[in-house]
């Protein structure tokens, strides 16, 4: 699986849920709906190791051997995302605490914290007992660490959390004197003579704790959380066989994941949810909202922490808990279209959740392939389609999904901004104004993440990125970006950018600070778009575009540096908002505002369409149709996906005659695309 041979899918299932009876006709089942690999045994702790130090395998010896016969691989799972009553009721120093200092109790899941030394030795046992006894299974492929990582929580705030936090300081900073100074504690009269007085954020007035420590806890928890895994990582490659792969699952926050990749694990999978868009409470309903398609955003930040990825949870019915998150039924023919988005970002693994829905439990309205009553349904026939459609593909299997675009980030912007209204905020609309513009236009793009190491792909792979508000900066970054401009990039910032150092303090200097050599140009002035304003506009050329949220007013200070648009509607008129700067063989803009939508579409007209779009002169396709292009990277050969996520059939136009993989026959001129239907296209030579 994943070895770049193959697009294959697979389903969770729990086998612990159902009489031992059903076992080898669901495996069976699944066989014939062209599913070849199993997920289990995430929360099954009580199974390995029913009372403290009494290991028992009994249960899943004969479960695993009932998948062998039946010719099932299977992903096995570390069960520490649910540590069992007996542990936490005798060691309750393992639960997690919350902002108060209230224990988080037992009776649903990601209770524990990942700092206990208590815990983290039961971690160590049960690893290290289920690996030397299960790695050698032949029916296992692969394993997974726990389950969604900070999925429930990414706050932490127990006695052992307290402690190790400490000790990441001192190991950090050496003395109370380097603390101090990086933390800024002179203000309101913080500073600490001990380092018993040092702690993770607690309950505060106005729940305001100090910024720069906030950041610092952030880049902790990530660092506890790495550790966690990778202490469960380490254990397992002691007994698995070299062909069996380690994971993990989910993309959730205030976690270094392309750190975590790239020192524990051989490959991230996601966790897609796409009907999270059509929720009850209907908040993603906007007339502008991408709905479903938006999936495809945490698609790209997923390729962008492991090009080579997986889906381990792959909706497949409605969705819900008893409690909340309640989602309707995917409506005919969404199911492979969500299953196709996977695989149309870079995914050759989709793995359903789950097999048959839960009769009992938080999770019994979250519905999988099969309902309560075990009958075939439309959704498995649905599944059956998939399955032969898989079959049609698999010369895709190993290519690569191919963009000339990139959005940057970094950690250290997002986890700063989770606290900081002054930007956070900023960048979480601007990113989604560019996602939308380039989704709209049909341009591939790429999340690249950036620290003073370098960047998770090389920039010289494209013609054209935007960093929408990197507002902490380093030498380091400067000189990264400074490099892909001078060898010919194109370069987009946005307002509140280069003003914090690494601790998130303002260093005394004109903004945008270190960025102000790249973009030629200084802020004079800078506001909010208050409540009482009106809003707020540029005027670039013969159009008037979105300025909107935050205005930096700027100055030219490089000759080289031009003027390309001024705001319309407050006391700064006529006053520069957007411009120009050479930078060796490449350019700089300097937008200041926020990116919206319709700002981000007018500044990808100022590129090169056909640099960007590798279907230009070969397909014209409305807006409601998603584009992907997965390349092989060793003959060359491209396949575009296309996605219509509407309840409407589409239009697309063929320009020239090309194959289609899933009908298999030549399309050439108009073509109408069924509802939520999908087109697989041999590119053209």
């Amino acid at each position: 699986m994943l070895n770049g041979n193959t697009i294959e899918l697979g389903v969770c299932y729990y086998p612990e849920h159902w009489d031992t009876s059903f076992w080898k006709e669901d495996m069976l089942r699944m066989k014939s709906y062209g599913i070849g690999v199993i997920r289990v045994a995430e929360f099954a702790w009580n199974l390995f190791e029913p009372e403290e130090g009494r290991f028992d395998d009994s249960f899943w010896d004969r479960f695993l051997n009932v998948a062998k016969d039946c010719g099932m691989q299977v992903i096995f799972c570390t069960p520490t995302a649910t540590p069992p009553a007996w542990l936490t009721e005798k060691y309750p120093e393992v639960l997690n605490c919350d902002i108060y200092g209230h224990p988080v109790y037992h009776g649903m899941r990601k209770h524990h914290n990942m700092t206990s030394p208590v815990y983290l030795d039961f971690v160590k046992k049960i690893v290290e007992h289920i690996a030397a006894h299960y790695s050698a299974h032949p029916a296992i492929i692969g394993w997974q660490i726990d389950n969604e990582v900070n999925c429930e929580t990414n706050s932490y705030h127990a006695p052992s959390d307290h402690e190790a936090f400490r000790k990441y300081l001192k190991e950090k900073y050496g003395t109370l004197e380097n603390l101090n100074r990086a933390m800024g504690t002179t203000f309101w009269n913080q500073t600490y003579t001990d380092w018993e007085q040092v702690h993770l954020s607690r309950y505060t007035l106005a729940n305001s704790n100090n910024p720069h420590m906030m950041l610092e806890e952030k880049r902790f928890i990530s660092e506890a959380a790495i550790n966690y895994i990778g202490i469960q990582a380490d254990i397992i490659r002691k007994y698995r066989r070299p062909e069996q792969f380690i994971t993990t699952n989910g993309l959730f926050g205030v976690l270094d994941n392309h750190k975590l990749v790239k020192e524990k694990l051989d490959f991230m999978t996601y966790d897609s949810y796409p009907n999270f868009a059509f929720a009850m409470e209907g908040s993603k309903l906007s007339p502008r909202s991408l709905r479903d398609r938006e999936t495809s955003f945490n698609l790209a930040k997923t390729r962008s922490v492991s090009n080579r990825f997986g889906i381990m949870e792959q909706q497949s019915g409605p969705g819900g808990w008893n409690t909340r998150l309640l989602q309707p039924a995917p409506k005919p023919g969404q199911l492979r279209l969500w299953t196709f988005q996977s695989i149309a970002h870079g995914a050759d693994f989709v793995s359903y959740f789950r097999w048959r829905t839960c009769t009992f439990g938080t999770e019994m309205y979250w519905h999988g392939l099969l309902n309560y009553d075990n009958f075939p349904n439309r959704r498995t026939e649905e599944l059956l389609r998939v399955s032969e459609d898989i079959q049609k593909i698999q010369r895709i299997a190993g290519t690569k999904h191919t963009a000339k675009f990139a959005i940057l980030c970094d950690y250290d912007n997002e986890w700063d901004g989770m606290e900081d209204k002054w930007h956070g905020p900023l960048n979480r609309e601007s990113t989604d104004g560019w996602f939308k513009a380039l989704q709209r236009a049909h341009i591939p793009f790429e999340f690249v993440n950036i620290n003073d190491e370098g960047t998770s792909q090389p920039l010289g792979n494209f013609t054209a990125a935007v960093y929408p508000h990197p507002t902490i900066m380093t030498p380091a970054r400067a000189e990264i970006l400074r490099a892909y401009a001078e060898n010919g990039g194109t370069l987009f910032f946005g307002c509140r950018s280069g003003y914090k150092d690494i601790d998130g303090q303002c260093p005394m200097m004109p903004m945008p600070g270190l960025l102000a050599p790249l973009t030629g140009c200084t802020v004079e002035d800078f506001t909010f778009i208050g409540p009482a304003d009106e809003k707020e506009y540029m005027t670039l050329g013969e159009k008037k575009i979105p300025a909107p949220t935050f205005n930096d007013i700027l100055r030219p200070d490089f000759e080289s540096c031009e003027v390309l648009a001024t705001y319309d509607g407050n006391y700064y008129n006529g006053k520069p908002a957007l411009t120009k700067n050479t930078v060796g063989k490449g350019t700089v803009y300097a937008c200041g505002s926020v990116f919206a939508e319709e700002t981000a579409a007018a500044l990808l007209e100022l590129l090169p369409k056909v640099e960007l779009c590798p279907v230009t002169g070969w397909l014209e396709l409305p807006e409601e149709i998603e584009l992907t292009v997965r390349t092989n990277e060793k003959n060359g050969r491209s396949y575009a996906f296309l996605l219509n996520y509407t309840a409407q059939p589409q239009t697309v136009t063929v320009q020239k005659p090309t194959k289609e993989l899933l009908t298999r026959g030549t399309l050439d001129g108009t073509y109408t695309m069924e509802p939520y239907g999908v087109l697989v296209l041999d590119k053209p030579q």
